[in-house]
Parts: structure tokens; sequence; C-alpha cells
């Protein structure tokens, strides 16, 4: 199912055009299953894919996909790793087909090795329209909260600070709440989002108590293999809207720096400041550290170009 859906989601999104990203997303979500005592699949594939939605989802079989959107609000390679091990523990749950066999019936295993053929179209088509809107609606809040704990137990296992997955998720409700924009995960688990948080939060004190010497965030590097990516835009191959061009960039804090001030100084705009400290999850009254580095949102395009085409794979 996932094999046969996935080049439709490449033909709804795209590709994003970034082949040192794109490795780059490949190598930690692998590094990540090959911690797995138990994969459930042979093969992985970690795609991004060019829409400036915040998402992030899973197909069954092994396919996971993050959009450049969500990269975007991401702020460490903890974090990264969170969400990856959260769409991982998807997978190997199971949760995609059994929410789609709970859906649809057993109807679905009747077409079996068959679902290619092109007499089963039909079925086709109705069970990939019911997967699409599984993975937007999310799986329910039991699979999404099993999810969270196979996220932060995945990280830690693999060397990463789990708390980072729930400044992310904290983040995101932060945005969410401003932009009305709902990352699909939430939608399962609303109204209770914020005890899921809680929830996450406590699981990671735990890890954290135990393994926190020995944990990594690596925001530096994390922000460093974003710099450069294209910001906001179009959400789908077909959004035919015209979009002023921006990207991400990089800026390192100076002696004095406030918000407001990188806001006058590097963009031009005063009200840009709650857009930078949200943008690096943080509160506008908080203060930048002088010698950290920020994302910042720039008009246009970067210097370097690092776009190779890049290609569906084939089976």
């Amino acid at each position: 199912m996932g094999q046969k859906a996935d080049p439709q989601v490449i033909a709804q999104y795209g590709l994003y055009q970034d082949k040192e990203l794109q490795l780059y997303v490949n190598q930690l979500g692998q590094n990540l299953v090959s911690n797995l005592s138990n994969p459930e699949f042979n093969r992985y594939f970690f795609k991004v894919v060019d829409s400036s939605e915040v998402n992030a989802f899973a197909l069954p079989g092994g396919y996971i996909y993050v959009t450049r959107g969500l990269l975007a609000m991401i702020n460490s390679e903890a974090e990264l790793v969170g969400v990856l091990g959260h769409e991982i523990g998807h997978v190997t749950q199971h949760h995609g087909a059994k929410q789609i066999i709970r859906q649809i019936g057993a109807q679905i295993l009747s077409i079996g090795g068959a679902i290619a053929s092109p007499k089963n179209a039909g079925e086709w088509l109705m069970i990939s329209t019911q997967l699409f809107n599984t993975i937007n609606l999310g799986y329910g809040r039991e699979a999404e909260l099993e999810s969270d704990a196979h996220g932060l137990m995945i990280a830690q296992k693999s060397g990463y600070d789990p708390k980072a997955m729930v400044d992310f998720l904290s983040n995101l409700r932060q945005q969410e709440i401003l932009s009305g924009q709902v990352y699909h995960s939430f939608q399962a688990t609303h109204p209770d989002t914020k005890e899921r948080i809680i929830r996450a939060g406590t699981l990671s004190d735990s890890i954290h108590k135990r393994h926190g010497d020995d944990l990594k965030e690596n925001r530096e590097l994390y922000l460093q293999k974003i710099k450069g990516m294209k910001y906001g835009g179009r959400s789908h191959i077909n959004d035919r809207r015209d979009y002023e061009k921006e990207y991400i960039d990089i800026y390192k804090v100076k002696p004095g720096d406030t918000f407001h001030s990188i806001a006058v100084n590097e963009l031009g705009d005063e009200k840009k400041d709650w857009d930078i400290a949200i943008l690096n999850g943080r509160r506008l009254e908080s203060k930048p550290v002088l010698g950290e580095y920020l994302k910042l949102v720039r008009k246009g395009e970067p210097a370097k170009n690092k776009i190779l085409k890049l290609e569906p794979e084939k089976f």
C-alpha cells in the first residue's frame, strides 16, 4: 500500500529539490531505524516534500515524509529526530493500516497482491483516498500518545535529548493558536493537545534524568543544514498562486541584540520581531543569547544554489 501510494504523494507535493537536505533527513531516519529492535520492514524511505504546510506523515510500509514547512519550524536535530521517531512509531504499530481496515472493512484484504492491477483501479482509488483522509485526520488519541512515547524513547536510544520534542510540540501548539494552521496529528487529540504535551513532558523528564548527561541537541548543525531553504510559497504542486520568494537564513546574535533590533537592522521591519521569536521557538519577552544562531526569513533567493534535480524512486 505504501509503495503504491508513494508516487501519489510525490505527485501531490513534489520532492523538495535539495539533494543535500534530502540525504541529511534520510540519514537521520535510517539511523533511528537501525536502533529499533524490531523495525517491521526491511526498508524505510524518508523524504522532504515541497510544501509550505507544517506537516509530517507516514504511509504503511515505511514511507515517511516531512514538509519543508515543518523543517522551517524545527529548531534542532533533536527536534527533527523526535518527529521522525513519532512517524516511525505509526509505521511499526501499523496505525495507518489498522485505521483503514476499521474504516472501510476487510475488503481491503481481498485485493491483496493484485492491488496494482488495472482491474482493481476503483478499489485502489477508494483505499488511497481513505488513506490520505486517515493521515490528515490523525490516528486517534491513543495512537498519537503511543507514537509520542515511541518518538521520545527512540530519540534517547539514538543519543538525542527527548525534551527537544516536547519543546517542538509546545512551540507548534503556540503557532497553531496564532495562525490557525493545525499540525495533522494535533487534530487527532483535540481538545486534549495540552494533556498530550504534558504527558510527553513527564516521560521526557524521566528519560532525561537517567540519560541527560550524554544526550545531544545539535542545534547549530541543524540550522546550517536548512540555511537557504525555501520558505513559504505553495502548499502543493497545483497551488498556482503568486508568492513572494523567501528563504531561511541564519544570523549570529551580536552584543546588544534584541528581537526588535534584529528585525529592524536585518529585515528592515520592526514588526518582524514577533515572527523571529516564534520561528525560533522563543517568546517575544525573552532575549537572544550572545553568540547563538537564529533563523531569519529573508526576501529573495539565497546566493548559494543547492538545487539538483531529484526524481521519485522507481520500483
